[in-house]
């Protein structure tokens, strides 16, 4: 009776797991249990095309004006209160940069030498006037550093269409069996043999990051039997789909990469969004010889905010040449290489910021 009833229970639970997939299909893997050589090429390739579509997306973004940003809420309450918040901004520095002139003159004004001479009073004078012109028309003396400096960002990010490698594309139609679309479909195919044909665009560049010595056959239609892709390293036990499991932390880091240079280029654009609302601040304290270094280091810092952008772009042009020194050398060969360059390329990124603002001098 118990072998029976276990008879019973097995039939009956392949006729629900059948029943199951058949009204809920499961999504399986395209290539689940004939993953070949091609498919492993074609995931890194897809990979790496999508961090640089995020990439690209990103440094897109931080050709954005802060100017048009803040503009760009105009009519709105929020603009409203943007444009209150400048105006209040002008009207502030106005009061700042006259109260540092009045001390900076009565602490010039004991000395007797110096305000015996109509020439340091003319001076004085004009000097009041270009404050005025100054903390009016900030927004105007910020909008032309930002546009000079802009323009190194455009040269760079305008010459890198791919900051990852991922050129040289070969088209590759093979006949692959079908295993189609569910978990369903997956057991039926290997029933009723079926071949279709599937189009691999695999990046040269893109698989030579993770296996220099891969080599590619000419473009053409093969049938999958051909096993047209040699072993890309010299290892017997060889597997692509094991290959694919342990790639993936390689690209889950790239992607992550590309987020925080996404984040950063957003913050970037806070950043200089704020410098250019309370600019007239700063600004202001050119009117007194002893705060004037507080306008010099906002203009540091405007400026290296800006170059921010430049700087990354240098370490992804950086990065791709210490892996091609790496390759060349005999390094790519020390195992996990290429997970410490890409944290390394990741704690660059973190740091454009400080590394920008020591360029302009700043601490």
């Amino acid at each position: 009776m118990k072998t029976i009833n276990k008879k019973k229970f097995k039939v009956c639970f392949i006729a629900v797991i059948v029943c199951f997939c058949m009204l809920f299909p499961i999504t399986a893997f395209a290539s689940l249990g004939d993953y070949e050589i091609q498919d492993l090429y074609q995931s890194i390739t897809d990979n790496i095309r999508e961090t640089n579509k995020l990439l690209k997306k990103a440094f897109e973004f931080s050709q954005v004006s802060p100017y048009d940003v803040v503009n760009g809420i105009s009519g709105t309450t929020q603009g409203n209160i943007a444009v209150s918040i400048i105006n209040a901004s002008k009207t502030m520095s106005l009061t700042v940069a006259t109260l540092l002139l009045m001390v900076d003159f009565f602490k010039k004004s004991i000395n007797f030498e110096w305000s015996s001479k109509w020439e340091n009073v003319l001076i004085f004078l004009i000097k009041i006037i270009v404050i005025k012109q100054i903390v009016q028309n900030a927004d105007v003396i910020i909008g032309y550093i930002y546009s000079g400096f802009q323009y190194i960002n455009n040269v760079a990010v305008n010459t890198s269409e791919n900051f990852l490698p991922c050129d040289n594309k070969i088209i590759y139609n093979i006949s692959v069996p079908y295993r189609g679309d569910t978990l369903f479909d997956w057991c039926a195919s290997h029933l009723w043999h079926v071949d279709i044909p599937y189009t691999y665009n695999i990046s040269q560049d893109a698989v030579k990051i993770f296996y220099p010595d891969a080599l590619f056959p000419t473009s053409g239609s093969y049938m999958i039997d051909d096993y047209i892709f040699s072993i890309p390293v010299d290892r017997p036990s060889f597997t692509p789909i094991i290959e694919s499991i342990f790639l993936q932390p390689y690209f889950i880091i790239m992607k992550a990469i590309a987020i925080v240079v996404f984040v950063i280029v957003i913050g970037r654009v806070f950043e200089l969004s704020v410098y250019t609302i309370f600019a007239p601040l700063p600004l202001a304290t050119f009117a007194s010889d002893t705060t004037h270094d507080v306008a010099k280091s906002f203009i540091k810092n405007y400026i290296a905010t800006v170059l921010q952008i430049s700087v990354i772009v240098v370490m992804f042009i950086v990065y791709v040449a210490i892996n091609n020194y790496f390759t060349a050398n005999g390094f790519i060969n020390v195992k996990l290489i290429q997970l410490v360059e890409l944290i390394a390329l990741g704690l660059g990124v973190i740091k454009s910021g400080a590394w920008s603002k020591k360029i302009c001098g700043i601490g």
